[in-house]
């Protein structure tokens, strides 16, 4: 073989290479449909829905309580933006952490979760089946790993924030690594 033919095949091999992990990376983003009805529960058993936030934009975040990293992370990141907005920007926005980890994230553990990070922060849980639906809804995923048996498992899960308008509509998502001034500028802009 020829060191010519040689590297046509290496460059197509790197080319599909490239266009595989492509369409993985854009598999596993949110669809710009995402978002739609739910009914979930705050830490006090509150029945809460999609609907009561209508009229006001939404923040919402998949994760659990015992997340040891992704969680804190961009939960502290939207505390830090939620404490340079106004007192009128703060009142059109909710902001949602959603636990995928119905077993271990329920009342007082959940909300003060969310409230340790900013009071503006709401925790919500469901069913197994009402966390499905939901995050089906918002293209998320997570999935469990460990031994649930024990209660010692993880929960791989999308570390997506996801931008409501307050119509219910997505109008963006945040990736993981996107910066604290580039989630305030955004929210910013739409809340003028």
């Amino acid at each position: 073989m020829s060191v010519a033919t040689r590297r046509g095949i290496l460059g197509l091999s790197l080319l599909l290479t490239m266009a595989i992990t492509l369409a993985a990376l854009i598999s596993g983003l949110p669809g710009s449909n995402a978002g739609g009805p739910f009914t979930l529960a705050d830490g006090q058993g509150q029945v809460v829905r999609d609907s009561d936030f209508r009229g006001r934009f939404m923040v919402v975040f998949f994760g659990y309580t015992y997340c040891p990293d992704v969680c804190p992370s961009a939960l502290g990141k939207l505390a830090s933006v939620l404490d340079r907005l106004s007192r009128s920007e703060l009142d059109r926005l909710a902001v949602i952490f959603i636990s995928v980890d119905p077993a271990r994230d329920q009342g007082t553990r959940l909300t003060d979760y969310g409230q340790s990070f900013h009071p503006h922060i709401l925790g919500l849980t469901g069913t197994p089946e009402q966390i499905a639906a939901v995050t089906k809804a918002y293209g998320a995923k997570f999935r469990i790993v460990g031994d649930t048996q024990s209660g010692d498992y993880a929960i791989d899960h999308t570390a997506f924030i996801y931008l409501m308008g307050p119509d219910g509509r997505l109008i963006t998502t945040f990736a993981n690594d996107s910066s604290a001034i580039t989630i305030e500028q955004r929210l910013k802009r739409e809340l003028q």
